[in-house]
Parts: C-alpha cells; structure tokens; sequence
C-alpha cells in the first residue's frame, strides 16, 4: 500500500510538470530566411523550398526541384531570483538553468514539372524544452531537470486550383520524449530528499492545412490550420534514495505510468506585400488554443486520475520588413509578440515563460542563381514569469534565449 500511495503522489507531481512543459508555446521559426523577420509572413509563401515548413500550399510557388537545409543553436540565459522561500527550501535560486541545443531543419519540394501539383517533405523540431536547476535550490519539488521533444517528418501535398488560389496539406509523422526530475520530500524532515523521475515517449500522426491566395504579383495571403498533437508518454515512474547502499535499493520504487499532453490546435494568417523592387513588408497573427487542455489524465498500475490545469488561449502578433539591396544580398529584421498562456499562481519552474518578445534580424546571399546561402540571429524575452507558490516563489532575472541560425538552398 505505501508502493502505491509513494507511486501515485509522486506520479501527480510529475505529470504537473510535463502539463507544464508541453503547454509552451510552439515553435515560429524553423531555420530559413523568414526567421530574420521573426517569422512574420512566413505563412504566405517564401522563394525557397523552407515554404511547406509553414504552409504547404505555398510550395505551389516553387519551380523545378529544391532542397533547403540549416542548422544552428540555441543558448538560452534563465536564472532566478528568489522573493521569499522556507527555511527547509533553502535559499538556492538554481543557478544558470538554461540547456543550450543544437537546432537544424531540412525541406525538399518537387514541382512535378507541372503548373498544378507540387510536393515536398521536410524534418523540424516542433516545440521543446530544456531545463537543468541546480540540485539543492528553492524550487527542487518543482522541477531539477527537465527534456520535452516533438519533432516530425512531414510529408507534403499542394494544388493550384486556380491562377489565384493554392491549397496544401501536411502529414506529420511526429515523435515526443518527455524525461522530468525533481525531488521528493521525506516525511522525516531531518533525511535527504528522495530523487523521482519520470520518462516517456510516443508517436503519432497529425496534420496541417495550408491555403494561399495572391491577389496581385505583390499581395498574397496565407491561412494555415494545425491540428491537435496529444502524445501518450508511456514510460517509466521511478524513485530513489540518494547516496547508494542499502537504503537506495530498499527505497527505490519503479511504476509504469501513462500521461496524455495536448500540444494545441492553431489557426495563423500571414500576408506578405511587396511595396516596390527593393522593400516588402510581412504581417502574421494567430491564435492557438491552449485552453482546451483541461485536465491531464495519468494512470499508474490500477491506479487512474486527472491533474487540473489553469491555461488559456494565446495569441501571437508578427511584423517584420525585407530588404533587397542588389540581386545577391538581401535584409530582413522583425519582431513578434505572444501573450501569456498562465497566471503567476498556477505557473511553475518547469518552463518559466510567459509573454513572449522576439527580435530578429537576417541576411541571405545568393552565390549563384541556383544556390543561396544566408542565416539569422533572435533575440526572445521570454519576460519576468513569475511563480507563486506556496512555499517559494520569485521572478526570474534572466529568462531569455539567443538563436544563431545558418541555412543554404539550391535549385537543382
């Protein structure tokens, strides 16, 4: 009976932080040219086979054979700065909790050499997660560590159905990790915390719709739709005592466990105009429905529940400008703005984000007429997220990350 009870109480705990981290916001940028401009007018076509990443109806826009890959990193600053604590928590703030990562992307699309089909296939991360706290801070029954991971491989259809009008869809071949630690309290206040981990992984299929409409030479539109992921993390729950020896092994606990994370449906609008020869300006909005996550089911041996969450629907905002100074070197700068998905009461260290800003500047420069190279850097503040918890609570200090991107394209 106490297995069970020690199985299901720390399993709560744990499945609290993954609903946490899977409700981030998803991914804007994916490596190409339109991530200098912080991803504004992406969904409304782009000159280069990184187009059916963000709508693959615009692949429509794509003649003869072109392949697009990147590859870059991501180093992220997150410290946090304590308000009030517990004497048994400690004053440790975690230290430096963000994880830098390796990102890179790949797209190919294929014309068929006709004036209404296309198809393409491309390989992205979707969303993710990487925190390491230090072991002894605050906010140790939070979180210590925490790897979230969706990525896919995406295959593509597109079809102009008229001069003006395209339309597309993407199946997404996806695969999610989850792997959260964190420390478990022991009744005995004067022993070492217990250690919990949970891991799980899953895969599935899910889609995108995509429709492009060009008004003009210089004016088109983009409507994208992207539906629900929902992973099954089935893995393993387990619990150890610290230091080895006979206690660990009396101690250790090992549960299968079972979670379900809604990673939400959107809805994105992009437009893209070209004012003259040389400038062009970018425009997207969107909406993603976080708040249809509910409550996060988990089961663990005969043992079934659910975890109430608090989140609400997001809205992301994107500008950004485009510049051609000659016929090899081009200029691209932007900014985007998604609103705060929790209230401080309800959020947690394991993904300190709330409102998020993202500044971006590009260049791209064609080599050859069939080969361009080019890269970006984003700049995100990822704002104060504050926590509120019962016994510790704070804002963070730094919560921000940098992006470095390069990315090459040709036409084959």
């Amino acid at each position: 009976m106490k297995k069970t009870i020690l199985g299901c109480a720390v399993t709560a705990a744990l499945l609290n932080a993954g609903s946490t981290s899977a409700g981030g916001l998803w991914l804007n940028e994916y490596g190409d040219f339109s991530g200098g401009r912080a991803g504004a007018g992406s969904g409304a076509g782009l000159d280069d086979a990184a187009t059916i990443m963000h709508n693959p109806a615009s692949s429509t826009r794509i003649k003869g054979d072109q392949l697009f890959v990147s590859a870059g990193a991501l180093v992220p600053d997150i410290k946090f700065d304590l308000d009030y604590t517990t004497p048994k928590l400690g004053t440790g703030n975690g230290g430096d909790a963000g994880v830098a990562a390796p990102v890179s992307s790949f797209a190919y699309v294929h014309d068929f050499d006709s004036d209404k089909w296309s198809a393409g296939v491309y390989f992205l991360g979707l969303a993710g997660a990487g925190l390491d706290y230090d072991k002894d801070w605050a906010g140790r029954y939070q979180a210590t560590k925490v790897d979230l991971l969706l990525a896919s491989l995406v295959p593509t259809l597109a079809y102009r159905v008229s001069d003006r009008l395209s339309v597309g869809v993407a199946v997404e071949i996806w695969y999610s990790e989850l792997n959260v630690h964190l420390n478990v309290p022991r009744i005995q206040s004067n022993r070492d915390d217990l250690r919990a981990s949970i891991n799980g992984d899953d895969t599935g299929v899910s889609f995108k719709l995509g429709s492009m409409y060009e008004l003009t030479d210089r004016t088109r539109f983009g409507l994208i739709y992207q539906s629900e992921v929902q992973p099954e993390y089935d893995g393993d729950l387990k619990v150890v005592a610290p230091g080895g020896g006979v206690a660990a092994t009396e101690l250790e606990r090992q549960v299968a466990v079972k979670s379900e994370l809604d990673f939400a449906e959107y809805v994105k609008f992009s437009m893209h105009h070209d004012m003259n020869e040389q400038w062009a300006v970018n425009l997207t909005v969107g909406w993603e429905n976080w708040s249809q996550l509910g409550a996060v089911p988990l089961s663990t041996g005969n043992r079934d529940g659910a975890i109430p969450t608090r989140w609400r629907d997001t809205y992301h905002y994107a500008w950004g400008v485009e510049y051609q100074w000659d016929r090899r070197w081009a200029f691209t700068t932007g900014v985007s703005y998604d609103t705060n998905p929790v209230d401080k009461e309800d959020r947690n260290a394991q993904l300190p984000v709330d409102r998020q800003i993202r500044y971006a500047f590009g260049v791209r420069y064609a080599l050859q007429e069939t080969l361009s190279v080019g890269g970006y850097i984003d700049y995100t503040d990822l704002g104060k997220s504050r926590i509120s918890a019962d016994n510790f609570g704070g804002q963070y200090q730094n919560n921000a990350a940098l992006g470095l991107i390069a990315n090459l394209n040709w036409t084959f």
